[in-house]
């Protein structure tokens, strides 16, 4: 994956801005279109990340003003601004399960926003200078479309992520987008590699929003803003990566996450791979902050929690289980 280099327009700034009398609804594509003031940081990813959050929506239901889903369950989903912003993470961390003004605080970003930059992002000079990760968003003032970019032909019928509308479900297709449609580019991107942090994960088992396990950042040396935790039980809890992998072949599986003490000496940790389940065993009272290495497997491409993903337990453990970050290094 090449470095996030590239010029950009620079972001128009906005002062006040005014909501409420200028609320316009989208009948078709169903995106809100209220401006939203602009944050000042958010959480660095990777391209993978943003990626691999859009592939948990795929088959969930669009719903109109929502912008949560439980990843790799189907049910109810996102509309298309919500995805972009979920799969992005503006204004900040955000777990899949967090609905503004439900269960969660945020900005609710929309394609007038996406559009008209306001929030962290800018405009691509060109469409041919798309990146994975990137957005494609139009809007007319009236209604509009946010799509997230994968790969292929930017001018033409690229791959992309998208919350069609009202009736069908999020989906992964190559079609042709006009010329309507603005590029533009997340801030804080990084060129990391095939990383994803703790909020990409799914976690199950916890007492945060949707079962996920609990964010913490009470010990340095954590990957990206914060981590998870889970407490010894013998219930179920796990946490589980999974990218979309752009290429079959060996890759090496490496894990990160703060020591302590009171954590356990020896969480279970599942490689899932097309061949089996592979089991390791790791002492997270050692070897903190750095990145740990689980092995070399072999994977095959794209994108599947069953047979493309690493698994990391609390059931059985003897303290505290920490969820950081993955890396997936391809041999």
């Amino acid at each position: 994956m090449t470095a996030f280099s590239h010029i950009r327009r620079p972001r128009p700034w906005f002062g006040t801005v005014a909501v409420g009398a200028g609320l316009v609804l989208s009948a078709v594509l169903g995106c809100w279109l209220t401006p939203a003031a602009a944050q000042a940081a958010i959480p660095t990813m990777t391209g993978y990340e943003i990626i691999a959050r859009a592939e948990s929506a795929i088959g969930t239901d669009y719903m109109w003003s929502q912008e949560s889903w439980v990843p790799d369950a189907g049910g109810d989903g996102p509309d298309c601004s919500g995805l972009g912003l979920k799969c992005w993470e503006v204004p900040k961390t955000l777990y899949y399960q967090e609905e503004s003004g439900d269960n969660a605080t945020f900005t609710r970003y929309t394609s007038y926003s996406f559009y008209n930059l306001i929030g962290p992002w800018s405009e691509l000079d060109s469409r041919s200078q798309l990146q994975m990760g990137d957005i494609l968003v139009k809007n007319n003032g009236s209604t509009g479309h946010v799509t997230i970019y994968y790969s292929g032909d930017a001018w033409g019928s690229p791959i992309i992520y998208e919350a069609p509308g009202t009736g069908l479900q999020i989906r992964r297709i190559s079609r042709y987008l006009s010329s309507e449609y603005k590029p533009i580019r997340r801030d804080s991107m990084s060129g990391a590699g095939i990383v994803l942090d703790n909020p990409t994960a799914k976690s199950t088992g916890g007492t945060g929003v949707g079962g996920n396990w609990t964010r913490s950042s009470s010990v340095a040396g954590y990957w990206g803003d914060d981590y998870q935790v889970h407490a010894a039980t013998a219930g179920t809890a796990w946490a589980r990566w999974t990218p979309r992998l752009p290429s079959s072949g060996l890759y090496e599986i490496c894990m990160r996450w703060t020591a302590g003490s009171d954590r356990t000496s020896g969480a279970t940790v599942t490689i899932n791979t097309p061949s089996g389940s592979y089991k390791r065993y790791i002492n997270q009272r050692i070897n903190g902050s750095r990145w740990f290495s689980l092995g070399y497997y072999n994977f095959g491409a794209g994108y599947s929690p069953a047979s493309g993903s690493v698994t990391l337990s609390a059931t059985g453990a003897d303290g505290y289980v920490i969820a950081d970050a993955v890396m997936f290094t391809p041999s």
